[in-house]
């Protein structure tokens, strides 16, 4: 892993241990995870003033966090399209015209409470100290792939779905965008949901995607996101969305299934206990209350304030899944359960070096259908703007005193 580090600061030694632990986070991320290509990360940390000033109030609820350059669409071995991260996808494929020029995007905040690895140990009443290197970690490895795209995509904050995808004939179409020339033809999972399961049941949620898709092979819904949330709440699939944002905010009841497990007890258990449902949070993280003093603490939503990640690791049975002797103890960061995850969406591990399957580029789509005379022309019409259509009426208006003149 390539790290380019910007610190927006004065203070040259904060921005040295800000760059020192982004190297590690590489080196341990590195000795875990079998790369085949390496990943470019452009990090920012800088104060985060909402108006632009140079000094501002420190906003203690602003974490930050890493995404990935882009999402791709693979399919696999059964034909189902998936979005993959584009460090996941680059691991099968090096060069994708969908691909940005950067892998992953970190930003942080400044911030007066990082604890950095060399710091003094923080005392027992310090609990405002939060240790920056697991903050890092856990977020570039939500961005290598630990992301579901189960999110309340419509306004009715009562449903959830998978991410909606339309098409515009140009590749280019966007979810919120305001353009009107585009089809809706389904929801697509990101590849970590492909193996959730309902813990109660023992159901693959994929299937519910596949009940959710059918509502589109009878529907031909073009425009704005709006109109396919307007079919969609008198459909029958509209049911299985709110079945899934109950699931979703009820303790306990959906895991990751990955590879190897063999009992229920193998699976990792997602936090799935925020109720209203929180698209940052539900099924983003794992379950707080599991994992915590267990050597899979690192995905937990709630930050450790006051613990730093060496004692996280020791509480949590000092495992170690890195050959490397050199400050071993930070490469039990990556529990047993996590590494099994990342195995199963598709990174060759140390433990797991042979991937096996490789996901492929789904063929290009047909030609966007244009809709008739009368829909090109109400297009047409939709797509003039407010100042053409005022200089339209000036113009009308001075043709009209023209001729009394």
């Amino acid at each position: 892993m390539i790290f380019a580090v910007t610190c927006v600061s004065n203070d040259t030694i904060y921005c040295g241990k800000i760059i020192k632990s982004f190297n590690t986070i590489g080196t341990l991320l590195s000795s875990v995870i079998l790369f085949k290509e390496p990943l470019l990360v452009n990090v920012t940390v800088e104060q985060d003033c909402m108006l632009g000033e140079i000094d501002c109030v420190e906003d203690v609820n602003l974490i930050g966090n890493a995404r990935p350059g882009s999402m791709v669409l693979l399919t696999d071995e059964k034909g189902v399209e998936r979005y993959y991260q584009q460090p996941l996808a680059k691991q099968f494929y090096k060069n994708l015209p969908e691909y940005d020029d950067v892998d992953i995007k970190v930003r942080f905040p400044i911030r007066s409470n990082y604890w950095f690895q060399g710091d003094p140990l923080p005392t027992n009443n310090s609990t405002q100290n939060l240790d920056f290197l697991q903050l890092a970690l856990r977020e570039i490895v939500r961005a290598l792939g630990f992301q579901s795209s189960w999110e309340m995509w419509f306004k009715d904050k009562t449903i959830i779905v998978p991410r909606p995808l339309c098409d515009d004939g140009k590749g280019e179409c966007s979810i919120k965008g305001r353009r009107v020339h585009k089809k809706w033809i389904g929801f697509r999972e990101y590849i970590f949901d492909k193996y959730l399961m309902n813990l109660y049941t023992g159901e693959m949620l994929t299937d519910k995607t596949e009940e959710l898709n059918k509502f589109f092979e009878t529907k031909n819904i073009k425009g704005r996101i709006r109109n396919l949330e307007k079919e969609f709440k008198t459909s029958t699939q509209y049911n299985i969305a709110k079945e899934m944002y109950g699931l979703s905010t009820t303790n306990n009841t959906i895991g990751f299934f990955s590879w190897n497990d063999i009992d229920y007890k193998d699976i990792l258990v997602l936090l799935t206990n925020i109720s209203p449902f929180n698209d940052d949070i539900n099924l983003k993280f794992v379950d707080d209350i599991l994992y915590y003093n267990t050597s899979d603490f690192l995905m937990r939503y709630r930050l450790p304030y006051g613990e730093i990640l060496q004692n996280e690791i020791i509480n949590g049975g000092n495992y170690d899944n890195s050959t490397n002797s050199t400050d071993s103890i930070l490469y039990g960061s990556i529990g047993p359960k996590l590494m099994r995850v990342l195995e199963t969406i598709g990174y060759a591990t140390i433990d797991k070096p042979i991937v096996d399957y490789k996901p492929t580029i789904p063929p290009p789509r047909p030609p966007f259908a244009e809709s008739n005379s009368l829909g090109n022309s109400l297009y047409s019409l939709s797509s003039i703007t407010f100042y053409q259509i005022c200089l339209l009426l000036i113009t009308v208006v001075y043709e009209i005193y023209l001729l009394k003149l």
